[in-house]
């Protein structure tokens, strides 16, 4: 049977089992009973106005959640998963694939969600007070869409949920948060600044999600945002055999001269240079972590021979891969870019 949490319940629990390790926690036994023995669902001991959780499993057969929230903004970083939602047995939304998916709870709202079967679920969800993404995180409610607007200004109104594509910078801080091996009150605090890096792109994200982004006084579409987001999550992806312009630009839907124009406009360089500087900055990694050798590296980053790597690592950093461990131990902290 198919029984209803309470945000309260979920919270109180997170605060002394937020692994669900108490066999009689009622999330460990609901999650028995569903077949749960290679379900992840781990909740982090939250902050007032703040829980938050990691979730990966397969939905092997019919399965669904049911939860009664207050006053909350929910929100779920997606990699992969189907699921269809619905808000007070009404309204009703399917959101696929890699996305964000903001939803308000106003007041007290019960929510259904149903994952696809046999679908792969991985994301990370919160529930966020109002009050805590204004006065912590600096989020300006006067900047959003009427709905948003009203629900902060304590308008009421029904349940407005939304979704939009993941952006590669989050894909790439849901590996991080799913990847680390820390424990103990070391992952608590990677997590939670795992999380707040989360919050703070979706406030930047909620605040300028209307706003035009002008370039040489052209702007700069949402389908065109969404192109030139999936063209860097392609160049993440496939860094041993990064795509030319061309094909990267037919992938995407975009001409050579639009995905050019919206590189320089999102990251200030071009489609190559933002290559060769996401396969650097992959390769500088693997050599501080000495998990590969020099010529491993130079094929898991698109370079046929070790010397075409060397010289293009020397041009990038002014100096050598060999001399890199060294002195790169001096230098500022290593962005992760990782494989997939």
């Amino acid at each position: 049977m198919v029984e209803w949490f309470d945000q309260r319940d979920v919270d109180t629990i997170a605060r002394y089992d937020p692994a669900m390790r108490s066999q009689n926690s009622p999330f460990a036994r609901y999650f028995r009973e569903q077949g749960s023995a290679n379900r992840r669902v781990e909740f982090l001991p939250p902050e007032d106005g703040l829980l938050y959780s990691l979730n990966e499993w397969t939905a092997e057969g019919v399965f669904e959640d049911r939860f009664i929230i207050r006053n909350s903004i929910g929100v779920q970083f997606v990699q992969t998963g189907k699921v269809r939602q619905s808000l007070d047995g009404r309204k009703r939304y399917t959101h696929s694939g890699a996305r964000v998916c903001v939803t308000t709870y106003p007041g007290e709202v019960r929510q259904v969600r149903r994952y696809a079967v046999d679908s792969q679920v991985r994301y990370l969800g919160a529930w966020i007070s109002p009050d805590l993404l204004v006065d912590k995180f600096g989020l300006i409610s006067d900047t959003l869409t009427m709905g948003l607007r009203d629900f902060f200004a304590g308008r009421g109104g029904d349940p407005l949920c939304f979704s939009f594509p993941l952006p590669p910078r989050l894909w790439m801080a849901l590996d991080d948060a799913f990847s680390t091996k820390h424990a103990g009150k070391l992952r608590h605090a990677y997590l939670s600044s795992k999380t707040h890096e989360l919050i703070c792109e979706l406030v930047a994200i909620l605040t300028q999600r209307d706003a035009a982004v002008n370039n040489n006084h052209q702007s700069l579409t949402l389908k065109n945002r969404t192109a030139i987001d999936t063209a860097a999550l392609i160049y993440m992806q496939e860094l041993d055999a990064p795509p030319s312009i061309d094909d990267l630009a037919a992938r995407v839907g975009l001409n050579r001269n639009k995905l050019s124009d919206g590189f320089k406009q999102i990251f200030r360089c071009s489609p190559h240079t933002y290559s060769k500087r996401v396969r650097m900055d992959w390769a500088r990694r693997l050599l501080i972590e000495g998990v590969m050798e020099p010529q491993e590296i130079a094929r898991a980053v698109g370079y046929s021979t070790q010397s075409a790597f060397s010289r293009a690592f020397s041009g990038h950093f002014g100096f050598s891969p060999s001399s890199a461990v060294t002195q790169l131990a001096e230098r500022e902290p290593v962005p992760i870019f990782k494989d997939h």
